[in-house]
């Protein structure tokens, strides 16, 4: 896949999310984001297509952006299966879209393994690109899954989760946005295949 392409698309996911929430919210003024968790969107108000779609979307988009990565990125076998793990994770996001919360256990699941398996990915491809002198781009990755981690250890004081839940996919964002950068500007943060 051309990296142009999932640059644009690892952008494009992070567009598609902020803009759906910020009109999805904007029109749903019963939601409180110390109240609810995000995934009430999906499933009440006039919104709810639009937040579902919105979903899915965010992951397909991201599925194309991981699927660029991994043909692009010369990574050690650790950091494979970390761009793997990205991979499952945009699934699981686009599957929160299309299993909504009202479909309880389909629902719980994809939401574990997206945001298991993108943690997963970060602690991997941190670790695989510091093994190969690129600290930088490491420590973004494992600063990104440490982040995600550390978001769901803090003991919020609300009754929902919707807070907790947009921090825990800021690092998500980022950690994107700056790769879908560099596929763009044709540079690899990792490009030099090490055999495991």
């Amino acid at each position: 896949m051309p990296r142009k392409i999932a640059g644009v698309c690892g952008i494009a996911s992070q567009i598609i999310a902020l803009i759906m929430i910020l009109v999805v919210t904007d029109n749903s003024p019963w939601f409180s984001w110390t109240e609810y968790n995000i995934s009430v969107l999906g499933v009440e108000g006039s919104m709810k297509i639009l937040f579902n779609w919105g979903l899915i979307l965010t992951g397909l988009s991201s599925l194309i952006f991981a699927i660029g990565l991994r043909k692009n990125l010369l990574l050690s076998r650790p950091g494979q299966y970390g761009v793997i793990s990205l991979i499952i994770g945009s699934i699981g996001i686009a599957a929160i879209g299309i299993f909504p919360r009202s479909i309880d256990l389909p629902h719980d699941v994809a939401s574990v393994v997206f945001f298991l398996f993108v943690i997963l990915a970060f602690l991997l491809i941190g670790t695989a690109s510091i093994t190969v002198s690129r600290l930088k781009w490491g420590l973004l990755s494992l600063i990104a899954g440490v982040l995600m981690i550390a978001f769901w250890q803090i003991p919020w004081t609300w009754s929902g989760d919707a807070i907790p839940q947009l921090l825990n996919c800021l690092p998500w964002s980022l950690w994107t946005l700056v790769f879908s950068v560099m596929l763009l500007r044709n540079f690899s943060p990792v490009d030099i295949k090490q055999e495991v």
